[in-house]
């Protein structure tokens, strides 16, 4: 019997001592009297005498705490496990289909600004359909429409659209949009498209996302993207919006104040459709004047602020297990540029050296660039990531940074945002759900 690495015991500095850990989930008061044994037992597990802690001893080994000399290296295989099933499940697949990489705005940060504009062939929309059609053993089908801005090519998206319904695969499918050409129409029209998720982007307030968020050429937008955000609410879609704010180190206060004004605009019954959280603006390679978060600790000292002094947890402030994964070390899960070539990670549309193949029949595929990715960016053979006792609540971070730095042997940042701030998340959790006496399990010997 021994004390799990995956335990974290902490003094609060305002709620007394707190017991965490990330395997099992729970999280429990110690009173103070009980601070001593704790101590203790996690010292030497194995030679405690519990006959006079029978109580404390149960609480501790149901709850994860204490486990069997063996019982962390046997969760750790049992959750790799589980997971590299996820990557290399056949029977699903994700697609991420660009119809153009044109887009109406001009926003100075976009990682997109150096890729030339382009438009989807009729040929390359048939040629997405025969792809899907060669991947027999896929049972279920997630798309997410991008771009360059999605809905300049909204009649592509309804060709393509079509011609996936006919194939009697059971599918969703998600937008990414700037929310700009979002028409009376094309709202009326969105459940047709299956579309259960429309992600949405602003800048902050009015003044500062007119600033930073403009049309080519000049151009305000905020109004007309709000005012569309209003007649989707009202429209017969059925699917929810979640509104990404854009933040970096020049417009963080901007947060706090777009879910206020969101909360003043609509009422209960439309807010429950709308799920507001940050979008950390990343420049570090691709424009290094953007003043941005580039660390994780950054991030997790802004999510810990807004949930304290805001009352807003705009991202979870309890790490709990889950079972996500990115495209990059997905087996069935590709990028489909507009020209029909094929990426691993959204981020490298529109970069010829980061193909990995093509819809086309008879492409050649770069296995090799592909095979990097998938191994390369995973973090499950990550001996620092197994030492971290954070190992099962993270999902490794952006897989693409982890590939990079792989591949230079730089440190480039992808921890997990609690890392570094895993007590202060917790304290603010703990003040926000067991606040009450009454609804506080606490433990004693």
């Amino acid at each position: 019997m021994k004390w799990s690495r995956y335990s974290k015991f902490f003094q609060s500095k305002r709620n007394g001592w707190l017991l965490y850990n990330s395997a099992s989930g729970a999280f429990l008061e110690i009173g103070e009297e009980t601070v001593p044994v704790i101590s203790e037992i996690m010292e030497n597990a194995a030679t405690f005498d519990f006959s006079g802690a029978v109580g404390l001893y149960f609480q501790l080994r149901n709850n994860g705490f204490l486990v069997e000399d063996t019982g962390d290296r046997d969760f750790l295989h049992i959750l790799k496990m589980r997971r590299l099933s996820c990557n290399y499940a056949m029977n699903s697949m994700t697609l991420t289909i660009a119809p153009t990489r044109n887009c109406n705005f001009g926003c100075p940060y976009c990682y997109e600004n150096n890729r030339t504009p382009s438009m989807m062939s009729d040929e390359t929309v048939e040629n997405i359909l025969n792809f899907i059609k060669a991947y027999k053993s896929v049972k279920k089908l997630r798309i997410a429409w991008y771009g360059g801005e999605p809905l300049l090519a909204y009649r592509k998206i309804k060709k393509i659209n079509q011609g996936i319904g006919e194939l009697d695969i059971p599918y969703s499918s998600f937008m990414v949009t700037n929310g700009y050409c979002l028409t009376p129409k094309i709202c009326e029209e969105l459940n047709e498209l299956r579309l259960d998720r429309i992600q949405i982007t602003i800048d902050g307030d009015k003044e500062t996302h007119n600033s930073r968020r403009f049309l080519i050429g000049g151009g305000k937008t905020f109004e007309r993207i709000m005012n569309n955000m209003d007649t989707l609410l009202r429209s017969s879609w059925n699917g929810d919006i979640h509104l990404r704010v854009n933040v970096d180190a020049t417009n963080c206060e901007q947060f706090a104040r777009v879910y206020h004004m969101i909360q003043d605009r609509y009422e209960e019954e439309m807010l429950e459709r709308i799920y507001i959280y940050p979008g950390f603006v990343s420049g570090e390679e691709t424009n290094p004047d953007i003043s941005c978060f580039f660390d994780s600790e950054a991030k997790g000292n802004f999510i810990a602020k807004l949930a304290r002094e805001e009352k807003i947890a705009p991202l979870p402030i309890f790490p709990y297990i889950k079972c996500g994964g990115c495209t990059l070390i997905q087996k069935n899960s590709y990028v489909i540029g507009p020209e029909g070539e094929l990426y691993k990670c959204w981020h490298d549309m529109g970069e010829k050296d980061r193909v990995i193949g093509n819809v086309a029949p008879h492409s050649q595929w770069n296995t090799a660039l592909l095979a990097e990715g998938m191994v390369s960016g995973n973090y499950l053979g990550d001996e620092e990531c197994e030492d971290c006792m954070l190992f099962p609540v993270c999902d490794g971070g952006c897989p693409q940074v982890r590939m990079l730095n792989n591949r230079d042997g730089k440190k480039r940042d992808h921890c997990s945002y609690f890392k570094n701030n895993l007590e202060g998340l917790l304290e603010v959790y703990y003040e926000q759900k067991y606040a009450q006496k009454d609804k506080i399990e606490s433990i004693s010997s």
